[in-house]
């Protein structure tokens, strides 16, 4: 198996089964778990504590943790709810948000049906880079708490189910929040192209 397909192949396994990989004393189950989970936590890790450094060693102890006490992942129903609770219960320390910029999964602006060349690519890439950055920036003016479930929603890839349960708050919240976030980026997006359009009619 070549290394796309062994990729491919890892992405593939469900949160589900590499826990009982995990209780079953699989470390390549634990490496790929610690490998999907680390740095999103990290990230997420930055809405209580500010301080990278103390994140880090957090998160990283959560795993050691994990591992540990593998045998009793059984009484776990989804893991990755699981690890963000355990994440967000260790790095309530401060109020303060420093919002850390991560580019935007690319999933989320969709996919193409055929293969593009290599010039449509370089220049997709691009675009998909300017409109992180941009969605980022946005971010920065919307409320911590709708940024915060936007994140868990839109490149975390968490389900509302899973948000509410991480954070403590109802689905119908987690909707608002989103719907909030959506709008803000929706206006702040369209509205250089609204004036643009203003600018040429004059």
């Amino acid at each position: 198996m070549n290394s796309k397909s062994r990729k491919l192949y890892n992405e593939s396994l469900s949160d589900d089964y590499l826990f009982q990989q995990i209780r079953d004393d699989h470390y390549e189950s634990m490496e790929l778990f610690f490998k999907r989970y680390y740095e999103k936590l990290c990230r997420f890790g930055l809405a209580y504590e500010t301080n990278l450094c103390v994140v880090e060693e957090k998160v990283a102890d959560i795993f050691i943790e994990l591992w540990k006490n593998r045998k009793s992942l059984d009484k776990i129903t989804n893991p990755k709810s699981y690890i963000y609770v355990i994440a967000k219960n260790r790095l309530i320390k401060v109020d303060k948000f420093e919002y850390l910029q991560q580019p935007l999964n690319e999933n989320q602006f969709g996919n193409t049906m055929n293969f593009p060349s290599r010039e449509e690519e370089i220049i997709d890439a691009e675009k998909k880079e300017i409109n992180s950055i941009l969605i980022s920036a946005i971010l920065k003016h919307v409320s911590k708490k709708s940024r915060q479930v936007f994140e868990l929603s839109r490149i975390d890839g968490l389900k509302y189910k899973e948000i509410a349960e991480v954070l403590n708050i109802s689905s119908k919240t987690v909707e608002n929040h989103i719907a909030l976030a959506i709008r803000q980026i929706s206006e702040a997006l369209l509205l250089p192209k609204i004036k643009k359009i203003i600018n040429k009619h004059n």
